[in-house]
């Protein structure tokens, strides 16, 4: 995000909606307007560059396309977005930033998309507000330092949590996040640069070692050992445990 952006001058706007999973176009060719854009927090998707540039985006993140950029999408999991297209006297290359309050940006860009739809003498305002409030929360973060030195620290909570209740079938990310009291985005953030892995994989990975466990002592069957280890149904752990140690339970036993 370079400085332009610090005077941007809106000159249009083409339009603000929203694109639903599974629709929209997975290829581009040179874009007739500026894009700024707001995924879903369950979208992970590539955004492949006809320059060789490849940009990841994910759940929460506010990224920008250029006018006249050419690319192709490649999605992982799919989720929606918000996108707005407008004009500006600006250039800069494709960036994405993790927000760590999307749901503010997402408000001005429903708003925006809802008006846009319903042709309302007040779209061209909405829209105007929802991309220079995105631009400002893009700045804020583009200017801090995202990641603090102790980041283990401020995920201290949701690890201890974890570690002591693993097993549990109701825990969520976003209880997870609570307890650390951040939003769901920054906190999956933060655990992935702190521990290298998503939080959901963390856990995973803490039930698959007690379940090694219990299936090595010999006093458990594989059904009693997926319920001990969270899983209602045996077949669903068996996948998991097969998944990341290349044999069945059963056989593992």
């Amino acid at each position: 995000m370079n400085k332009q952006w610090e005077r941007l001058i809106i000159t249009e706007v083409n339009f603000a909606m929203y694109v639903a999973p599974h629709t929209g176009k997975t290829a581009h060719q040179d874009r007739p307007y500026h894009g700024l854009v707001l995924n879903d927090s369950d979208s992970v998707k590539d955004y492949c560059f006809s320059d060789g540039r490849v940009m990841r985006t994910e759940g929460g993140c506010l990224f920008y396309l250029p006018k006249g950029s050419s690319y192709q999408i490649k999605t992982y999991s799919y989720g929606g977005c918000y996108a707005i297209n407008f004009d500006a006297d600006i250039e800069d290359e494709p960036f994405s930033v993790i927000l760590r309050n999307p749901e503010r940006v997402a408000h001005d860009f429903k708003l925006a998309a809802s008006a846009c739809k319903s042709g309302a003498d007040f779209r061209y305002t909405a829209t105007m507000l929802a991309l220079y409030n995105a631009v400002y929360q893009a700045q804020k973060e583009a200017h801090r330092e995202y990641l603090p030195t102790n980041r283990t620290g401020l995920i201290e909570p949701a690890l201890r949590k974890l570690n002591s209740d693993f097993t549990g079938n109701d825990l969520t990310v976003a209880q997870l996040a609570e307890l650390c009291g951040m939003s769901e985005v920054y906190f999956r953030k933060l655990f992935l640069n702190s521990l290298g892995v998503p939080p959901k994989e963390y856990m995973i990975q803490k039930r698959m070692e007690y379940a090694k466990t219990l299936l090595l002592s010999g006093n458990f069957s594989v059904a009693e050992a997926a319920i001990m280890c969270g899983y209602a149904e045996p077949c669903h752990f068996s996948r998991e445990f097969k998944k990341r140690f290349g044999i069945s339970p059963k056989n593992y036993k």
